[in-house]
């Protein structure tokens, strides 16, 4: 009854399901199994960088030296005075889906050393959005900050290609400190920092960064879907196969039924008969057909005799 699954037909059909369907669903779940795990380490380092005290950032920060993936998010602590002479606008950064700019302003520490502060995020306040607006000028003398630990911009941790040509005056791309290092000729420490709190306050135009998201995304519930795919189309291939069977075996039992009546309506037709019918009686007033027959039967004239006379008186 399944002999037909090894048709070329239904073998391009198992190719589909087993060695292209099923294994890419495969993968694009584990791929998302892997992107979910991801997103909680993440979260596990977010949490407990944010759950512990703030640190001096000379202890977690130093020249020339990235910023490690564990000390990202950290609360620092750090003072000094701001250079607003080398400061710049990150673009193509967003607020409740409003287009703005960071505000990156280097901050220079006692020790000569600077660090790139993100002050906060600003509005665009023209109709082209790549116009850079007016800043708002930092507090001014010693400021002491708290602030969260991030690492140097790459698009290998971003995805976006970091464009040194080409912009307006003062914009950047992505808050690379190599990049501004060079550009600004400070001697900077590793990454950026946040700020979270700032005595004096900075400016009440300016919208302070968020909080970090913890939340896991939706890796979980697409990595279940591919594999409820998987499932899916396994369940289909042997549906497909099922019905196609019994179809096979509807047709064979229809087929067998209409050979049965035809058989019935061969024997119900009436038989040919198979003697000749009885010679009809001939008419005695019929002429013989036959002249000999005729003139043997007919009287011989010189027997005949006269018709008799009646006797005289």
């Amino acid at each position: 009854m399944y002999r037909f699954v090894f048709s070329w037909r239904w073998v391009r059909l198992h190719v589909l399901i087993w060695l292209v369907l099923i294994p890419a669903f495969i993968g694009l779940g584990m791929w998302q199994r892997g992107r979910y795990h991801e997103r909680k380490a993440e979260n596990a380092v977010i949490r407990t960088a944010m759950d512990a005290a703030p640190v001096p950032i000379e202890g977690v920060d130093a020249v020339g030296a990235p910023v490690v993936r564990t000390s990202r998010w950290k609360q620092v602590t750090l003072a000094g005075v701001y250079d607003p002479g080398h400061q710049f606008l990150a673009r193509n950064h967003q607020v409740n889906g409003n287009p703005g700019f960071w505000i990156i302003t280097p901050l220079t520490l006692s020790d000569g050393t600077s660090v790139l502060v993100n002050r906060g995020w600003i509005p665009t306040d023209s109709a082209d959005q790549q116009q850079s607006p007016a800043i708002p000028a930092p507090p001014a003398g010693r400021v002491a900050l708290t602030g969260r630990l991030q690492q140097s911009e790459t698009k290998g941790n971003t995805g976006i290609r970091d464009v040194t040509s080409g912009l307006p005056a003062g914009q950047i791309s992505l808050v690379n400190t190599d990049s501004l290092a060079a550009k600004t000729g400070l001697t900077l420490r590793g990454g950026y920092t946040e700020v979270i709190t700032s005595q004096p306050a900075d400016a009440a135009r300016i919208t302070p960064i968020d909080k970090p998201s913890l939340d896991e995304g939706p890796y979980l519930s697409y990595w279940f879907q591919w594999w409820l795919f998987c499932l899916i189309a396994i369940g289909g291939w042997v549906t497909i196969i099922r019905r196609e069977a019994q179809h096979r075996v509807r047709e064979a039992a229809e087929a067998a039924e209409d050979d049965e009546l035809d058989e019935l309506d061969e024997s119900d037709e009436p038989a040919e008969p198979t003697t000749k019918p009885a010679a009809q009686p001939a008419d005695a007033n019929a002429p013989d057909p036959d002249p000999d027959r005729a003139n043997a039967n007919a009287p011989d004239p010189a027997t005949a005799t006269a018709p008799a006379t009646a006797p005289a008186p």
